[in-house]
């Protein structure tokens, strides 16, 4: 049996040998339809790789002939097995008796890049459908050889193995193929949505991976089956464009989504653009389209089961036209059940497409909830939240809801952190959604790729990963390697305490304590005998000055101190770092969207003139009598022994503020503790200049919040980023910033830690953090598995430069 089989070269018998995908092009291609070309890689390269690897976990000795089972209980134990796993896969080495096959098979498609998509050749009735991500690489033989490997490892990501292990699934009983296809500029790309009533075309500029990552809105044609006339055409918001880089060396001016294990955000081989406004045309002429159409009809024709293609306009060079070709197809074995005829019927009106916030998918029933709306106390079960903007009101409902949709918002907006701690998908940038979706609606959200679904009927739900355990067997000891960065952990939520124990952190980084006290302080155990405790959170924002007051007071601080005496316990002797209360006023901005700012900073008149604000002198009395309540909280808990938790002081701007919060510290006898730390948040951008004065005046450590760094060194509103993803929080700018003040921060012999959504956001940072000597990288719970891998290859790789660089000096010349 051959090895490596050409799209051209296969034959019906080779079906379970190739697997369906590439049986399927290959029937296409055979028939004259243009297909992309390719090769398949058979399973028998994976098992002969798999059997070269000299294993150093005892666990893996005997693959490919053992079994891997683990505790689904315990999820920091699969994400270690899953990490070594194709840790070790990526610092193997194929078999050399491949490489020239491999690199005869890559000079027959004389192509600079390739994409390797990973599948089974007999996969029976498992849906594997969304289960493997595809890999992109270099066309050089040793990088082919690489991205092989990391095709390799979709096999044995934490989700597959959940997913085998759901199944009962041997892992001799797979058959692993990979599907490796050329990479090409591309003028325009997309998808055809095949149904009995209906075809859909999505299309924009460029490689599709911008409608692949929700991050563009497609242009989309709605075309009559029968007829083949375009019924709706609507002008997508596309916003990014991505191509083929011009050669490795090419710098990536925006980031891109981390998809694939191995590959830092410098070595993929296409960049991104920014669409300006008056770009916004249709990515297909008439003529493009109607040979669009004209490809579908006859693909119907004759492949009545296909229900999508993949396809994307290419030019293969200036003197030859631009010429459609199939990617992918999408085949159903069973015939088409027609769906019932609705004269009425647009996929736009059921499809929706906007910005990825939160990873997970959750079917649910819709629940508007705009601004001008009463917010309810308690939400129904089984709620999806549909907002115009996730503001300060509605975060404590995020915890009563399956997923969330709103209109607005960011990757680093405050709704979206807590989506992604509390484990909710979240998306958002759909053009008037609540008005789109009706109350009462079923809709699922996919917060993978951005998409929200109305389901106009019933449909059993698949709950695979929703079991806590599919078999019982023992625990599996793994070994872990520390890293020298710590890893740490952001928290709002209390209930994310009992994933801490799961997790491979070295502490809390930053605990935000807003959400936390109004959670603590609303629990109803206390309402019968003090109704006014409850501050409803209908009322538009939570009172906490109501706390102060003599007969208050002291609930609030025994209320507070039982909380975080758990926390503390939990992670003993790892440290937490106590973010104070950075309360914020509500204020509107001339463009109408929600403000928020912190209680010194005061507003102008009725408003805020042009959309900037007038701040304060000091803080207020009122602000600084609830930071007291707040002291008192943490010396209740030193005194009982948990000294493990340090203060955070947020949004500091002058070292004038800092003394006014250090004078109340030290009249607390806080101070009296030696191991109790005062740190501030370098988010205000006179930290920049100022951190050596805030040194000198007792400041004992600082923590990055790129968040808000980011929306004060260019104005912009977190809450409104979706436009252009990446173009502000991964800016030059910023990263001179952050490097100014780790370098700083060494000087002055402090730690410095880094707390915002930067570093899970765009991982190619990690390593630069690293190498300007970081002390702590603190990221949100999803984000610890990839983290915890960033750092590791970051310090191996900086640790490798290093002895190479002895190794030279050493060298005689």
């Amino acid at each position: 049996m051959d090895n490596f089989y050409g799209l051209h070269e296969i034959q019906p018998e080779h079906r379970d040998i190739v697997g369906e995908p590439a049986f399927y092009l290959s029937q296409l291609l055979r028939q004259g339809y243009p297909v992309l070309p390719g090769f398949v890689v058979t399973d028998q390269l994976f098992w002969d790789f798999l059997q070269t690897i000299d294993w150093l976990e005892p666990l893996f000795v005997d693959l490919p002939e053992s079994s891997l089972y683990f505790d689904i209980n315990q999820p920091r134990q699969l994400q270690i097995i899953a990490q070594h796993l194709c840790q070790q896969l990526i610092e193997s080495h194929l078999p050399p008796s491949w490489s020239q096959k491999i690199q005869d098979s890559i000079d027959r498609l004389q192509t600079p890049a390739l994409m390797f998509y990973p599948s089974l050749s007999t996969s029976g009735s498992l849906q594997i459908s969304g289960l493997f991500e595809s890999v992109m690489g270099w066309a050089d033989t040793p990088r082919t050889l690489f991205g092989l490997k990391q095709a390799y490892c979709e096999f044995f990501r934490a989700k597959s193995l959940l997913y085998w292990q759901r199944y009962k699934i041997e892992l001799q009983d797979l058959h692993p193929v990979v599907l490796v296809q050329p990479l090409q500029s591309a003028i325009a790309s997309g998808f055809v949505k095949i149904t009995p009533n209906y075809w859909e075309i999505s299309s924009t500029w460029g490689l599709e991976f911008s409608l692949l990552w929700g991050e563009s809105h497609a242009d989309s044609y709605l075309i009559q089956p029968q007829t083949g006339m375009i019924q709706q055409q609507q002008l997508g918001s596309k916003t990014i464009l991505y191509d083929l880089k011009s050669s490795p060396h090419q710098p990536t001016k925006y980031p891109l989504p981390q998809k694939q294990f191995g590959t830092p955000i410098s070595q993929f081989p296409i960049h991104a653009t920014l669409i300006s406004e008056h770009q916004q045309t249709f990515s297909l002429t008439p003529e493009q389209l109607q040979q669009l159409i004209q490809i579908t009809q006859q693909i119907v024709q004759s492949h009545p089961a296909i229900t999508r293609f993949d396809w994307r306009l290419l030019k293969p060079s200036p003197e030859q036209q631009a010429q459609f070709y199939l990617v992918r197809v999408k085949y159903s074995e069973t015939s088409l059940i027609s769906e019932p005829m609705d004269s009425d019927y647009s996929p736009h009106k059921h499809d929706f497409q906007g910005l990825a916030l939160a990873c997970g998918k959750a079917q649910g029933t819709a629940y508007i909830l705009r601004e001008t709306d009463p917010i309810p106390s308690q939400l129904p079960e089984n709620t999806v939240l549909v907002v115009s903007a996730i503001n300060w009101d509605y975060l404590p409902l995020l915890k009563q809801s399956v997923a969330i949709v709103s209109e607005q918002g960011g990757m680093t907006s405050h709704g979206a952190i807590v989506a992604r701690e509390i484990g909710i998908p979240a998306v958002c940038g759909i053009v008037n959604v609540t008005r789109k979706i009706k109350t009462g609606e079923s809709i699922v959200v996919d917060g993978n790729y951005g998409k929200v679904y109305i389901i106009k009927h019933e449909y059993p739900i698949n709950k695979i990963f929703s079991q806590q355990s599919f078999q019982a067997e023992k625990s599996i000891p793994i070994s872990s390697n520390t890293n020298s960065t710590a890893l740490m952990v952001n928290m709002s939520q209390l209930s994310s305490i009992k994933r801490l124990d799961s997790l491979p952190i070295d502490g809390v980084g930053l605990l935000r304590s807003e959400l936390m006290a109004i959670e603590i302080l609303e629990c109803s155990e206390d309402l019968a005998i003090n109704p006014w405790i409850s501050q409803k959170i209908g009322s538009k924002f939570y009172n906490f000055n109501d706390w102060i007051s003599l007969e208050k007071s002291s609930i609030f601080v025994q209320k507070m101190a039982r909380k975080f005496h758990r926390i503390a316990t939990t992670l003993y002797p790892r440290p937490v770092y106590y973010r104070a209360l950075d309360l914020r006023e509500v204020g509107e901005s001339v463009s109408g969207l929600t403000h928020f700012y912190p209680p010194h900073i005061s507003k102008q008149g009725s408003g805020i003139d042009g959309g900037n604000f007038i701040a304060s002198e000091s803080p207020s009395l009122e602000r600084l009598a609830l930071f007291d309540l707040e002291l008192q909280v943490l010396l209740e808990l030193y005194e009982s022994g948990d000294r493990n938790i340090h203060l955070v002081l947020p949004f500091i701007r002058s070292v004038e503020e800092f003394l006014i919060y250090k004078h109340r510290i030290e009249a607390s006898e806080l101070t009296n503790y030696p191991g109790f730390q005062v740190w501030i948040m370098a988010e205000v951008p006179s930290v920049l200049f100022l951190l050596p004065d805030y040194v000198k005046a007792g400041v004992q450590g600082i923590s990055i919040g790129t968040n808000d760094l980011t929306e004060l060194l260019f104005g912009v509103d977190r809450n409104q980023m979706q436009t252009f993803p990446g173009l502000y929080e991964n800016h030059p700018v910023l990263k001179k910033a952050i490097k100014q003040l780790i370098e700083m921060a060494k000087t002055a012999n402090i730690p410095c830690s880094i707390c915002g959504d930067a570093p899970a956001l765009y991982p190619e940072l990690i390593e630069d953090l690293v190498r300007w000597g970081i002390t702590s990288i603190s990221v949100n719970l999803d984000a610890v598995e990839s983290t915890y891998m960033a750092i590791a290859r970051a310090e191996k790789q900086i640790i490798s430069q290093t002895l190479a660089s002895e190794d030279a000096l050493l060298a005689p010349s």
